[in-house]
């Protein structure tokens, strides 16, 4: 099956997390020969699972991975138990995989195994050294769970940890809106009219575009200030060009797109009458939450440095960023506002109760660029927003459709595409070592006395600090997506037998394999197609070749085979590695 029938086959699914890869491809139990057992992510859920059927065409490997959410994934790499990986409170990973391989030692869930875990959040850094996490006693039948305790990484047992990221991963301010006309920039629905002048013509589908939302306006939403899309008079601190602060009302950026009467028509509320703003966000431990709060941490506090509108104290928090989208809930609140939610565990969740639907319209939440439209073509999948840059901002672009100084030609806000994530990346340095911390790209700050573009330069007066703060979301390239992170796969350094008896040896070959494969190391690998159209950047060469280098060449020191020689990533351990 191709990559786009395959792709098109798991979002047509009544749910898309519920279906087994290999059942989808057809591939008879008795053909697979080996098998590689992971999961986590929910964000990188949907790729993970297209690369599967990918890989096992390639290799005849399959590769089984389980949508448990990004706290499990942790979880189970931790505690190296199959037995931890569940999604939210208990309940399955989505639906337990209804294709499963008797050759492989297995025919129920949980996994035989764990080979590795999947988190759009880092590792922490005290991972090694005291980090410790709660493990359950998991009771399927009745989708409950019993905290036994806590476990810590034991480097003597699994070696050292390997966080490598797997793509760059684009997360959506997704939306429920309806579409409008490209004339009017208006319709009617529900029975409330609807104004959005920034919106992108829906044919051909863009990478979002079914509204544009300024930094502003998404810091005044996601801090209550802003509570409904019929504000026209509430004041929002905004950031000029300059670095100097100022403030405008939260229907002054819904102006005309570029392409249309370019950068005109603001201050006209979204919708005709009262129509509350409902955030849906993850309950269960997410790293797409991870990466939302940290954009907003690190962008929001800027537009208001003196905490006259609660930035300072709801965003500039050592609580943030987090799995936990509570956390930010939780600030919220204690600053005397309030924010009207939904919770839902996993993406598929969040996603669906967004929807489309006019029963929802003006819903709003954060999503992976894999769960909204266009890349999910399901009928259901919700929309997504373009997004203010800071490239824009020092361009002076604080609306659609401006034209950025030096230029002649309008602009519209940044997409959450594969290009708008690269663009975001190239921002940052490549690591060099094998210390899984170096490889937090989160962890990667402006250095000491930074100025914003287009404040003054340290030390003159004006000028504005952005050392320390993470350079992701304030990347400076052209078309940069601000809301930008990875999905992180964590492997162990030495693999023992498994339990299902397979050998140190294949696991690690196994693994290996399918690590080349993934970052295009090895010839015939479509590989970075599958990325893409899962809506995602693959990694650049330059981060690739240094991964190939150190982990993954016959030369490096990582990733062994308990008792190989030389013991390369099995050194120092005294147990029989990773089961």
């Amino acid at each position: 099956m191709s990559a786009h029938s395959f792709k098109k086959a798991l979002r047509n699914g009544s749910s898309a997390l519920a279906l087994s890869t290999i059942a989808l491809i057809g591939a008879p139990a008795a053909q697979a020969t080996d098998g590689i057992f992971g999961g986590g992510s929910t964000l990188a859920s949907l790729a993970e699972r297209t690369l599967s059927a990918n890989f096992y065409g390639f290799s005849n490997v399959v590769l089984l991975y389980a949508a448990i959410g990004s706290g499990s994934g942790q979880r189970i790499f931790i505690s190296n138990d199959p037995g931890q990986g569940f999604l939210g409170n208990g309940l399955d990973p989505a639906t337990p995989p209804v294709y499963l391989f008797p050759s492989l030692g297995f025919s129920t869930y949980p996994y035989p195994r764990i080979d590795y875990g999947a988190s759009d959040s880092p590792l922490p850094a005290n991972f090694t050294t005291g980090y410790t996490t709660t493990v359950y006693n998991w009771d399927q039948v009745n989708h409950t769970r019993t905290a036994t305790g806590s476990v810590s990484y034991p480097t003597a047992s699994y070696g050292q940890p390997i966080q490598l990221p797997l793509f760059e991963a684009p997360v959506a301010v997704a939306v429920n809106l309806p579409e409008v006309s490209q004339s009017t920039g208006t319709t009617v629905a529900g029975g409330v009219t609807w104004t959005i002048k920034s919106q992108l013509p829906a044919s051909p589908a863009p990478f979002g575009g079914r509204i544009q939302l300024s930094t502003a306006q998404i810091c005044a939403i996601f801090s209550g200030l802003v509570t409904n899309w019929n504000d026209s008079t509430t004041t929002i601190p905004t950031l000029l060009s300059d670095g100097t602060n100022s403030t405008e009302g939260f229907a002054d950026a819904n102006t005309w797109r570029a392409g249309s009467t370019p950068g005109t028509g603001g201050g006209t509320a979204y919708a005709g009458s009262s129509t509350p703003i409902k955030i849906v966000y993850r309950q269960d431990g997410s790293g797409t939450s991870f990466i939302f709060t940290n954009y907003l941490k690190t962008v929001c506090p800027l537009l208001d440095p003196t905490n006259a509108y609660g930035y300072q104290s709801i965003f500039a928090t050592s609580v943030l960023p987090n799995n936990s989208f509570t956390q930010l809930i939780n600030k919220v609140t204690a600053y005397g506002r309030s924010l009207n939610t939904l919770g839902a565990d996993g993406s598929d969740a969040v996603a669906a109760a967004i929807g489309n639907s006019s029963a929802n319209y003006g819903y709003i939440g954060y999503l992976s660029a894999d769960f909204v439209q266009p890349n999910n073509t399901a009928t259901t999948s919700p929309y997504a927003a373009n997004v203010q840059n800071d490239y824009l901002r020092f361009k002076g672009v604080y609306h659609p459709g401006q034209t950025p100084t030096g230029t002649t030609v309008p602009a519209d806000f940044a997409t959450p595409s594969p290009l708008g994530a690269e663009a975001a990346w190239a921002a940052l340095t490549v690591p060099t070592t094998a210390n899984f911390n170096d490889w937090n790209v989160y962890a990667q700050t402006w250095s000491a006395n930074t100025n914003l573009p287009g404040s003054p330069v340290y030390p003159n007066t004006g000028w504005v600090d952005i050392g320390g703060r993470s350079i992701l979301p304030l990347a400076a390239g052209d078309g940069a997506y601000p809301i930008t992170g990875t999905a992180y796969g964590y492997f162990y350094s030495c693999y023992g037998q498994g339990r299902d008896s397979v050998a140190a040896s294949t696991r690690v070959t196994d693994v290996v394999q399918y690590l080349k494969w993934h970052y295009n190391r090895l010839s015939g690998s479509n590989a970075e197609d599958v990325i893409v159209v899962n809506g995602f950047g693959p990694l650049p060469t330059t981060w690739t070749s240094v991964i190939e280098s150190t982990y993954l060449s016959s030369s490096s020191t990582s990733i062994e085979a308990y008792g190989g020689t030389p013991a390369k990533g099995c050194t120092g351990v005294t147990g029989t590695g990773a089961q």
